[in-house]
């Protein structure tokens, strides 16, 4: 099956599904479709993806990149199980996406990027994704887009606990626990999980000539974290909140597979350690949102070669930024609204190599201003104007510019028109500047321009629902900066602003459900097709101009069924990605300059129990069904079919 025939699908999806709503008119209520009075005003003419609570819920034992990857149309590059996963919006690098945790960004200042694989699902109680010039009502730097993970309380809840403890292939085992406390105006909520994993899989290591068939060694791992949260509702419209969150991990790194020299020991040790006081003030036609946080990163790498006693690296950094931000809303009328926020982060780093004692320690102060226009003229139609202003490193943005608008183009039917255009820039990150050797101080930020077209439609009945977005993008993003073996022929690589980025391409989106009895059928999907390449030509030698850039797949998507029968429940998930290039030449005379397209399949069966307020669940699920032979990474294995067994618990009173 080619990977193309994904496109075919979801487009014939766009033309089948519809028709339900049309046959049964008369269940199209008009306060189900008029999505404008329903959707707040600050997200009007943004491009959004949320993925839902079913979506969620069937990977709440997995972290963020396996959530994002399954159920929107970015594409996550991992490096295997419990190893480093990030994601690349729309063809950019993992530096131009951000992540922020209610507000307040994880990224790390040094690396510019942040490790999904470190952060579970099970730590949030709601995600969304903001897609390229959308992401600039939240902050700069998301050249290709944004996370966002949000923590809610459970105001009706008095008592609730929760737990999952999931054992599976490759003696991994995992706990998650939550323990939920409050009334009316107090609620306190308590989470916990610990994973780990020997994860030593077998493989076909092709790496290797003879090819054989091998075992992945030195690839164990084990995390821990805890998140803490208090709320506090005030008699006069406050709400505070203090949320805790710690967490450490500890990764044995394995060796390529095509490394065939002395055994050696590798590893990487993460901590981290986040807290965050929010307040927020609700009055007659003005609200406040300030919050207040540190977030600490503590990594330590190290590889030795134990047979010749020799230590090859040994490196620490540590990272601390502290992080403040005001917003006020105010509603002027019924049709003009007005955002202004003001954010002011200050950034410490430290990193010190202990065996060639290079080291930098180097520090970063932002501010940034925003002013949001909102504006509704009809019930049909919604747009806005964003100005941003940002200073760092004793420089100054003076003019970042965003504008959109949404249109709903029949009143008594759901299709919306929505589009925006902006600007946008990314900072060099601490490693680009200042990194010893190779960093370079001279580096000007990248700049970005896009802009998106999305055509949405969403028909909701009593027994059928469907809901789908197509979207159009093209962006171009100038100064990109890149590393390269150093001009001088030096042994190291050095940071330049080397490239400029075009990319454009579609991606597209459904979600459908039928009730009938006591059956629910459930469907969705995504898709997108990225076409992104470099416009510019180091020197007369360079075969990278108008080639696909490495690691990014034209073409990736999913689709998922899942069939619910009184309280039993089935489900099948299948993700396919395209060819992806590893030389910026886009060279495929020798096999391993390619990675070739694969197909995942995942199917989980579920049998649920409800006992007055309690709930208990039993799940297997069966990954890779294929058991597909397949790299997300050159020389990176990955496992082939395995399983897990899940145990869930879950008691709630409610007041």
């Amino acid at each position: 099956m080619k990977v193309s025939g994904i496109f075919w699908l979801l487009v014939l999806t766009i033309f089948v599904f519809p028709v339900y709503g049309q046959i049964i008119p008369d269940t199209v209520h008009i306060e189900e479709v008029e999505v404008l009075a329903k959707r707040k005003i600050e997200e009007a003419g943004l491009k959004i993806t949320r993925p839902d609570s079913f979506q969620r819920a069937s990977v709440l034992t997995a972290d963020l990149s396996e959530l994002i990857s399954g159920y929107t149309p970015v594409f996550i590059k991992s490096y295997g199980r419990g190893s480093a996963a990030t994601a690349s919006f729309r063809g950019t690098a993992a530096t131009h996406t951000q992540i922020y945790w209610n507000g307040m960004s994880l990224n790390s200042p040094m690396r510019g990027l942040a490790d999904l694989s470190l952060i579970p699902v099970f730590f949030t109680d709601g995600v969304y994704l903001l897609h390229g010039g959308s992401s600039m009502t939240k902050g700069s730097g998301a050249l290709g887009g944004s996370i966002h993970l949000e923590n809610t309380p459970d105001w009706n809840t008095s008592f609730g606990l929760e737990g999952l403890a999931e054992t599976g292939s490759f003696n991994s085992r995992k706990t998650f626990l939550k323990l939920a406390l409050g009334g009316k105006n107090t609620q306190s909520s308590t989470r916990f999980f610990y994973e780990t994993s020997e994860n030593n899989f077998p493989f076909f290591n092709s790496g290797v000539i003879p090819n054989i068939t091998d075992t992945l060694q030195n690839a164990g791992y084990n995390k821990t974290g805890i998140l803490q949260e208090f709320y506090i509702r005030h008699f006069n419209e406050n709400v505070s909140t203090l949320r805790l969150w710690y967490q450490y991990g500890n990764r044995d790194l394995p060796q390529l597979m095509s490394y065939q020299g002395s055994e050696r020991e590798e590893y990487q040790k993460d901590g981290q350690f986040r807290a965050q006081y929010d307040w927020k003030r609700y009055t007659d036609g003005v609200n406040y949102h300030f919050f207040s946080g540190i977030n600490t990163t503590r990594l330590d790498y190290f590889r030795a070669t134990p047979a010749f006693e020799f230590v090859n690296e040994d490196s620490e950094s540590k990272e601390t930024g502290f992080l403040n931000h005001l917003r006020i809303f105010r509603q002027f009328d019924e049709k003009t609204y007005a955002t202004v926020s003001f954010d002011a982060n200050y950034f410490r780093v430290k990193a010190f190599d202990n065996i060639t004692a290079g080291s930098f320690n180097e520090s970063r102060l932002e501010t940034s201003l925003m002013v949001n226009m909102h504006m509704n003229p009809s019930d049909r139609l919604a747009l806005f104007i964003l100005l941003r202003s940002e200073t760092y490193d004793e420089k100054t943005v003076p003019f970042i510019p965003s504008a959109g608008f949404e249109w709903q183009l029949v009143k008594r039917l759901p299709l919306i028109i929505r589009a925006n255009a902006a600007r946008n820039y990314h900072k060099p990150t601490l490693n680009d500047l200042y990194w010893i050797p190779g960093g370079n101080p001279e580096l000007l930020a990248e700049d970005g321009y896009t802009g998106d077209v999305s055509f949405s439609a969403d028909f909701q009945g009593r027994t059928i629902g469907f809901s789908n977005e197509l979207t159009g993008f093209i962006s171009r993003i100038e100064n990109w900066i890149a590393w390269q073996p150093a001009a001088s022929g030096a042994y190291y690589w050095e940071a330049g602003n080397i490239r400029n980025v075009s990319s454009k391409g579609l991606e597209y989106q459904f979600t459908a459900k039928i009730k009938s009895g006591s059956f629910l059928f459930q469907s969705g999907g995504n898709y997108s097709y990225t076409r992104t390449s470099n416009l510019q030509a180091v020197h007369s030698a360079d075969e990278s101009r108008g080639k696909q850039l490495i690691y990014i797949p034209k073409h990736k998507g999913g689709v998922y069924g899942s069939i619910n029968w009184q309280n039993f429940a089935f489900k099948f998930d299948l993700n396919g990605v395209g060819k992806r290039y590893t030389k910026s030449s886009n060279q495929e005379s020798e096999f391993e300059q390619v990675l070739n397209p694969y197909f995942l399949g995942k199917f989980t069966a579920e049998k649920q129990i409800a006992w007055n307020e309690f709930l208990t669940g039993l799940k297997l699920t069966v990954d890779n069904v294929f058991d597909q032979k397949y790299h997300s990474i050159l020389w990176r294995p990955m496992p082939g079919r395995f399983y897990s067994l899940t145990l869930a618990l879950k008691y709630n009173h409610e007041k």
